[in-house]
């Protein structure tokens, strides 16, 4: 009686270093104590398994594996001794050991949870699902309401691809368990999966109720929005996640970028900045911040901060197909055709940059080569309705009409709802005379898609005033003028309609307009000599007054 008073003894002196935390002496002192508690009742499991638990504490893993031995060897039948056996042994890589292990523990506990869960994720480890299924289904049958072991049931589920099976068993976890943060956000990735992001928001809302200060779920919260184009909602989120880690970059940098998309310049100017000045060597946020400037018309300063974006990263192609926009929006032609040429020699296997070189070199009026680098793009993405669109264009401008119907058509073929290209064959058809049914029909089609469009309704007009519809083109024709009323090519046409509608005057106008818009148009001022001839004649045919 007085060994078992002294090994107790010993125990509560051990147990009470324990609680002392991290304390320096702490951890050795309580296994001294537990040590002489053992001297006095050499033959406890308890005490064995209890000096084994404070070497693991220490790191000593084969010491206590030997002290978790010495227990089983005492009492197999010690079920917490299998079950920190079978730690012990993963702890040391011994995976075939500590499933025995925890078998052994489940044996002797049906109830014990741990072990079920270790079993499982082991079984899981060596390929054996099904197994790893069958003990989690065990578990269930001895506790239905384990919250832990359905999460488990349902994260297997998840992986093989069983979504329903996985969302119905974290459910009823969350049942059991209303703040199991894990269960909610393994919920939120089904349905984000699934694309039901609704119910992915919803579930990631309820985790915020029960957490509100974990910053992953407002993380990923505003990541849902985001992918559903509800920039407001993300910029709120993110927004106080700032005011919870206001040192943390990433956030400042993701704060610039929902600036930028939400047009708020200034914002997103300040937020990069100090992402730059707290990363020099971050490229990207150099190229945002470029847009940022650019936006703001700071263009020489959008302009280094591409280039700085360049210097730290040479190789991104991105940085130089922006490098070449901004040259266009400067009014520099040449230095565009230049960046978008060097974009070629880096990577002559992107597509994107002989379309942008392309587009450049035709900006120059250099078809030929434009035609060469469409080709290019072309070869690299086949099925890309923009490049077969831009090739039609310049062939159009270099007078080859047949070539640029037919990649008109190809375009429409890969796009059936590309306006611009409806238009544009239409128009051709139009302005030739030729197919002006076609022409009609194909036109009317691009309007149903933009009925609004100025450049639309001229074409319509155009076609229309081709067919003899003079009075059909006049209403259209109005229209186009009232959407853009500066045009000189729409008014020219208007006033075409005018006079075949002897509406003399008013034609006149029409061209005057044209004519100021664009001087020296020989075409418009041939018409307008022609009509001043007329309207002198008619007005020496006139009767004199008085006189039938």
């Amino acid at each position: 009686m007085q060994q078992q008073s002294t090994a107790y003894y010993h125990y509560i002196l051990s147990y009470a270093y324990r609680l002392q935390g991290q304390e320096a002496d702490a951890l050795p002192a309580a296994i001294a104590e537990i040590e002489q508690a053992l001297r006095a009742a050499p033959d406890s499991a308890f005490l064995h398994t209890e000096l084994a638990r404070l070497y693991v504490q220490r790191g000593e893993l084969a010491a206590a594996r030997d002290a978790c031995q010495r227990a089983l060897a005492l009492d197999p039948a010690y079920e917490p001794g299998h079950l920190l056996l079978g730690k012990i042994y993963l702890g040391l890589e011994q995976k075939e050991a500590a499933r025995d292990a925890f078998r052994r523990a489940i044996a002797l506990n049906p109830q014990r949870e741990e072990a079920y869960l270790y079993l499982a994720s082991l079984l899981v480890e060596a390929g054996q699902a099904a197994e790893a299924r069958a003990a989690l289904e065990q578990l269930l049958h001895e506790r239905p309401d384990s919250a832990r072991g359905l999460y488990a049931l349902g994260h297997l589920f998840a992986e093989q691809g069983d979504y329903a099976q996985a969302e119905a068993l974290l459910q009823q976890a969350i049942t059991y368990q209303p703040r199991f943060e894990r269960a909610y956000s393994l919920l939120g990735t089904l349905y984000e999966l699934q694309k039901r992001y609704d119910e992915a928001i919803a579930v990631l809302q309820r985790a915020l109720e029960v957490n509100p200060y974990e910053k992953t779920f407002r993380q990923r919260l505003a990541e849902l929005y985001i992918q559903q184009n509800d920039f407001a909602q993300a910029l709120a989120i993110y927004e106080q996640l700032q005011v919870l880690d206001p040192h943390n970059v990433r956030l400042r940098a993701r704060l610039g970028l929902l600036y930028l998309e939400l047009k708020q310049f200034a914002k997103a100017l300040e937020a990069l900045q100090a992402v730059a000045a707290a990363e020099p060597a971050n490229a990207e946020v150099r190229y945002y911040l470029a847009r940022a400037y650019e936006e703001l018309e700071r263009y020489d300063e959008a302009l280094q901060a591409v280039q700085q974006a360049i210097a730290l990263r040479p190789q991104a192609i991105d940085f130089y197909l922006y490098l070449g926009h901004l040259y266009g929006r400067l009014d520099n032609p040449q230095q565009a055709l230049v960046t978008f040429a060097q974009a070629a020699k880096l990577a002559p296997d992107d597509a994107r940059v002989h379309f942008y070189l392309g587009l450049a070199q035709a900006e120059q009026k250099d078809y030929g080569a434009a035609v060469a680098s469409l080709q290019k793009a072309i070869a690299l993405d086949a099925d890309n309705a923009t490049y077969h669109f831009n090739l039609g264009v310049v062939y159009e401008k270099m007078g080859n009409f047949e070539a640029s119907v037919a990649q008109m058509k190809r375009t429409i073929e890969l796009n059936p709802n590309h306006a611009n290209a409806l238009n544009y064959l239409g128009y051709m058809y139009a302005d030739r005379g030729i197919n002006l049914d076609e022409s009609i029909a194909v036109i009317q089609r691009a309007l149903a898609i933009e009925p609004n469009n100025g450049y639309f309704l001229d074409s319509l007009g155009w076609a229309y005033y081709k067919k003899g519809w003079y009075e059909k083109a006049l209403h259209e024709l109005e229209r186009a003028v009232a959407a853009v009323p500066d045009d000189p090519v729409i008014l020219e046409h208007l006033g075409d309609v005018y006079f075949r509608l002897q509406r003399l005057p008013e034609a006149q106008a029409a061209w005057q307009k044209a004519l100021s818009l664009k001087p020296h148009n020989p075409s418009v001022e041939a018409k307008l000599h022609q009509l001043k001839a007329l309207m002198e004649k008619a007005a020496q045919e006139a009767p004199a007054p008085g006189h039938p």
